[in-house]
């Protein structure tokens, strides 16, 4: 019996060391789950609304958008009504609600330790129309699940928040002279030159969306000068002055061969702005109704639950549902990962997640694509060497030594 068993693993060792090692392990999409709804509790309680796994909240479901360094967002889904025995959610049964609420530019808070004023003095740019409020506050929402920002304070006109570096040092960006940043959203930053002779250094900044120059300044770089680039848009979904990126000149330096430049504080939104109307249909919510910073939408048709199945609610939002004849159900988002197999440490970046989210599971779709071939001969490179085989190998090693032994043994 021990022989076979020996025979058994040594064998799958074989087939393992016979992969290749460019055998692409892909994760291809990540599933962030909330709380399960389930029929005794659903059955257990007088009605809907005060049963707490019928409504889902970031601290429940960890697909909606939070923030836990400021405690931020606010969204919420409600079941105000469920039919157990048809497993259905009838019409207006759904409830979807969100609301922005104010947060301060990192700009502000760090550089300025909180003062709008003394912001504004260094470059900041706040517009009448309130785009940012004298502290160089803007209010930050979730809505289907992702992060924006409320346009000049507008819930029903969102932005989508591209870029917002805080303080670590992995989110300041070194620009050598002639380099393009690409922010991300069809934003571009260009370093052109430095100024090392002025008192505070300076240095001359592109900014460039979708690669259209939209603006250049001369901007001083530390305390001593005025350090803020502020790119405040004219006219916009209806808007007027609106602030789109901002950026802060930590520092200027002059080297032997390359002059360069360390930015922090970068923020940046979308030109591209979703407006939310009342009448329109997202997914299966309809009239969405406005309250001060508050949205609220409801289903405009009935849910049916039908087990081991995936229903669409709005956006990326879904439910699904378990295989069995008990209801038993939770929220989801589903995010796709990109076509490029990813490397051993898998970086997964989940819209509206600032920072890590509680009640977070996972379920990771993982493709094995292996050549036809089944055996690989692998001729590793001079100066590189594949980590982490050595023990692999030792271990098959004792288990063939084993495998001998009881061989000689019978």
């Amino acid at each position: 019996m021990n022989k076979r068993i020996t025979v058994v693993v040594l064998a799958v060792l074989m087939f393992v060391l016979a992969l290749p090692v460019n055998a692409a392990i892909q994760a291809t999409s990540v599933e962030i789950r909330g709380t399960v709804a389930n029929q005794t509790a659903i059955e257990g309680g007088k009605n809907a609304s005060n049963i707490s796994e019928l409504v889902w909240t970031p601290q429940s479901f960890a697909g909606f958008f939070y923030d836990a360094k400021d405690n931020l967002g606010k969204e919420k889904l409600t079941i105000t009504s469920i039919g157990v025995g048809n497993k259905t959610i009838p019409k207006d049964g759904l409830v979807y609600s969100t609301m922005a609420e104010p947060k301060q530019l990192k700009v502000v808070k760090e550089a300025y330790g909180g003062n709008g004023s003394s912001a504004a003095a260094a470059g900041l740019e706040r517009v009448a129309t309130s785009a940012l409020s004298a502290n160089g506050e803007y209010y930050i929402i979730g809505w289907q699940a992702e992060r924006y920002i409320a346009l000049n304070g507008k819930v029903e006109k969102l932005s989508k928040l591209m870029v917002e570096h805080g303080t670590a040092a992995s989110e300041k960006k070194t620009l050598t002279v002639g380099e393009t940043w690409d922010i991300g959203g069809g934003w571009t930053l260009t370093a052109n030159s430095i100024d090392a002779k002025a008192t505070p250094r300076q240095v001359w900044l592109t900014l460039s969306k979708d690669g259209v120059k939209k603006d250049d300044k001369v901007i001083s770089s530390g305390t001593g000068g005025k350090p803020i680039f502020t790119y405040v848009e004219k006219s916009i979904a209806g808007e007027t002055d609106v602030p789109l990126f901002i950026t802060y000149v930590d520092s200027v330096f002059a080297g032997a061969t390359t002059d360069m430049v360390q930015l922090r504080y970068t923020w940046a939104i979308s030109s591209s702005v979703t407006e939310i109307k009342s009448g329109d249909t997202y997914g299966k919510f309809k009239d969405a109704s406005f309250s001060g910073m508050n949205i609220t939408i409801d289903t405009d048709t009935s849910i049916s639950l039908t087990k081991d199945s995936t229903i669409d609610l709005m956006g990326d939002m879904k439910f699904r549902t378990a295989d069995s004849d008990d209801l038993r159900f939770y929220p989801m988002v589903e995010y796709q990962i990109g076509p490029t197999p990813p490397g051993p440490n898998v970086t997964v970046t989940i819209p509206g997640a600032t920072t890590p989210r509680p009640n977070v599971t996972a379920n990771v779709t993982v493709t094995v694509t292996v050549p036809p071939t089944t055996v690989a001969t692998i001729t590793p490179p001079p100066t590189k060497k594949e980590p982490g085989f050595e023990a692999i190998f030792a271990i098959a090693g004792l288990l063939a030594v084993a495998f001998l032994v009881l061989r000689q043994r019978k």
